[in-house]
């Protein structure tokens, strides 16, 4: 499954990976390769989400402007799961 992102999103994936000290490295590879599983979709997934209720919310639930941008690339990752 092939995955395009922008800049951002692959500085977004490149922090989340530095943060993740190597767990899922296996799925942050194949993601710059465009070899993407439902495995490794899901294992980003969660790193994405985890992210998101550290950093990504305001004390009032809402998603701050990062965490739009983390849901932005939530939704980009899942959609070749979510679509087969």
């Amino acid at each position: 499954m092939n995955i395009l992102l922008t800049d951002r999103q692959k500085e977004i994936l490149n922090r989340l990976r530095l943060n993740d000290a190597g767990e899922n490295a296996v799925a942050f590879d194949n993601i710059g390769r465009g070899q993407m599983s439902v495995e490794n979709i899901e294992a980003l997934c969660s790193v994405i989400n985890a992210e998101f209720m550290m950093e990504g919310i305001l004390p009032s639930f809402e998603p701050n402007a990062y965490g739009i941008e983390l849901e932005n690339l939530l939704d980009i990752i899942n959609r070749p799961r979510v679509s087969s």
